[in-house]
């Protein structure tokens, strides 16, 4: 039976929303880890252990990352997929049997080294599921799967389900669908969507070399800026409201539910602008979809972390406001993302996408990985210089965040290599 590549793409974001959910858990959760105690510290220390949850796994990713890329274009993709799938599933069952910190960091480095490891295999697979005119919209499903993700698991962890059975609740459904994307993507091969262009055979030497294509290259040196505003985020949101906004778990969670949900539409249309823009002004379109999302994005994203808000007022008029600069802050700046991936799959060869995406991918994690540790260190040296605690808070988060100015001023470089690439590759493997 021939392969349906819409289904392929529909289970796999399926599959990816639920271990993106088993990721985002430890977010809502993170208090009561710490009052249940598998989380050690002091009142001034214990956003450094609670971060290194996030860090220690990110770090030990990195070992392993550019092996599994390199693996995905030598050996194929969906092989690594059901592998990586498998143990990222196994491993959220198995946190959900936590009792000490340690168990809790061995574990949680388990999920973390196959989460990363998956990456670039299905960065690389997408581009082998869709062509090139509609990968925006390729990507911003994955990266629309990723939110509601996390808006799954802060659902699950902090107002559904205790933190145990939440884990279990992602963990299971992982697995299954592991499976169903290896058995369905059957026939989908490396360059399947390419139709027109030559899959050559795989070279070490030469996918080193195009990692290092001017386009690929600033995409590279930007990504951990980009990414580690969103790391901070990402675990920190859910206790930055309740401690600055004084407001209860619930409505915290609920605040920032609302405002990831936005993300899934930046990605969708961010996608489907920049593909129109593309298919009408070329390559260039989807910069200027991403320049324009990232300038609207961090304004409203700042103005969202300095709002003065009346200290535990929950009413809807006190919300409303801040509420809704969180959201466009995401919304806008989420434009860039599916591009991010998309010009590295426009500017590199079938065969090569994997490793190349396998060093985006360390550099992707390295920023994500180092975010919630910065700011909990940054937090932590203000407060011991007697900044108090909310103001040492937005401080730190105003200054992370205001590292997306970097990638603004990638994306002007790429306005000018992007085009350039683009048709070059085309060039080298023979597209009519």
């Amino acid at each position: 039976m021939k392969a349906d590549p819409i289904v392929v793409l529909i289970v796999l974001a399926i599959m990816v929303l639920f271990y993106f959910a088993g990721n985002y858990l430890l977010a809502p959760i993170i208090d009561t880890l710490h009052k249940e105690g598998l989380i050690p510290g002091t009142e001034e220390e214990w956003r450094f252990y609670a971060g290194l949850l996030k860090t220690v796994p990110g770090y030990a990713g990195l070992a392993l990352t550019f092996l599994w890329g390199v693996l995905g274009d030598y050996i194929g993709r969906r092989k690594l997929i059901l592998l990586l799938g498998l143990i990222m599933g196994i491993s959220l069952v198995a946190i959900s049997f936590s009792n000490t910190y340690l168990y809790l960091i061995g574990v949680m480095t388990v999920f973390g080294v196959a989460l990363m490891g998956i990456g670039p295999v299905v960065y690389a697979f997408v581009a082998d599921v869709v062509p090139s005119g509609s990968r925006g919209f390729g990507y911003a499903i994955y990266y629309a799967s990723t939110v509601f993700g996390m808006v799954i698991g802060l659902l699950l962890g902090g107002i559904l389900l205790y933190w145990r059975s939440a884990y279990l609740a992602t963990g299971l459904p992982v697995i299954v669908f592991a499976v169903l994307v290896y058995v369905l993507s059957s026939g989908i091969t490396i360059g399947y969507a390419d139709k027109e262009m030559r899959v050559g055979e795989y070279s070490l030497i030469g996918a080193l070399k195009e990692a290092l294509t001017p386009s690929v290259l600033i995409v590279m040196l930007q990504i951990v800026a980009w990414t580690i505003p969103w790391g901070m985020l990402a675990l920190f949101s859910v206790e930055y409201i309740m401690t600055r906004w004084g407001l209860s778990k619930w409505l915290a969670t609920l605040v920032i539910m609302i405002a990831t949900i936005s993300i899934a539409f930046g990605h969708i249309i961010g996608g489907i602008i920049s593909d129109k823009l593309r298919n009408s002004k070329g390559p260039v379109g989807r910069v200027y979809v991403s320049m324009a999302g990232i300038v609207v994005g961090y304004a409203a994203m700042i103005a969202m972390l300095t709002y003065p808000y009346p200290y535990g007022n929950e009413s809807l008029p006190a919300l409303l406001p801040p509420a809704l600069l969180a959201a466009a802050g995401m919304m806008f700046t989420t434009f860039a993302y599916p591009n991010i991936s998309t010009v590295i799959s426009d500017c590199v060869k079938p065969e090569h996408r994997g490793t190349v995406f396998s060093i985006y991918n360390i550099l992707n994690s390295l920023g994500w990985a180092t975010g919630p540790m910065l700011y909990g260190l940054m937090v932590a040296e203000l407060m011991r210089g007697g900044v108090q605690e909310t103001q040492a808070m937005m401080i730190a988060a105003t200054y992370i965040t205001s590292l997306w100015l970097v990638s603004l001023v990638a994306w002007a470089f790429l306005a000018k290599y992007y085009p350039r690439d683009y048709a070059r590759i085309r060039a080298e493997v023979g597209e009519e």
